[in-house]
């Protein structure tokens, strides 16, 4: 099913079938709403493991294995903090999600169509925090392409700027969505 992001926010009907769509076919599943704090604390921890890697390579990394960069593992557990932050949020609306476009239709339906916890400008801050604007598609999908060639490719070399990027629009995400959790109750 193609998904149009803008439209899940401002059609409340579209937004709704799409949500029950990826619920009929089981990408959306329901789940113990209090792990949330699970995902919430996976998502805290994650960038605090990415700085520490980042930090070594200044020290036990250059000593212990010169001329390695590990940048690549970087990239791979800063997306897992934005991947556990968009999932505490679904798991405290009591779903869990197997796909990005699902867990984005179920935060627009289920935070601002059905409950009216999120304002729009809210919806939108969470959807823009993790850079799914219209005029830079999705940037879950991007960090998962860039986690699945970080992870999986081997002819592609992965920088400090391309890390530190992803580092710093992580720690972004992460922030708003536990603001979110902590401000709404959510």
């Amino acid at each position: 099913m193609k998904v149009e992001i803008n439209k899940l926010i401002e059609n409340k009907e579209y937004c709704k079938r799409v949500f029950y769509f990826f619920i009929k076919n089981r990408t959306l599943k329901l789940v113990d709403s209090s792990l949330y704090e699970k995902y919430l604390n996976k998502s805290l921890n994650n960038p605090e493991f990415g700085n520490f890697v980042f930090d070594e390579h200044d020290y036990s990394i250059k000593e212990k294995l010169p001329n390695k960069k590990f940048y690549d593992w970087c990239v791979v557990i800063h997306y897992y903090a934005i991947y556990h932050a968009v999932s505490a949020l679904l798991t405290r609306a009591g779903f869990e999600s197997k796909n990005h476009l699902a867990s984005i239709s179920a935060l627009s339906f289920v935070y601002y169509h059905k409950n009216n916890v999120l304002s729009k400008d809210e919806l939108r801050l969470v959807i823009e925090g993790l850079n799914i604007k219209s005029e830079e598609i999705e940037f879950i999908l991007d960090s998962k392409g860039l986690r699945e060639r970080a992870s999986y490719r081997v002819d592609e070399d992965f920088n400090l700027a391309i890390a530190r990027d992803l580092q710093r629009k992580t720690v972004d995400c992460v922030n708003k969505v536990k603001n979110i959790l902590e401000e709404k109750g959510e």
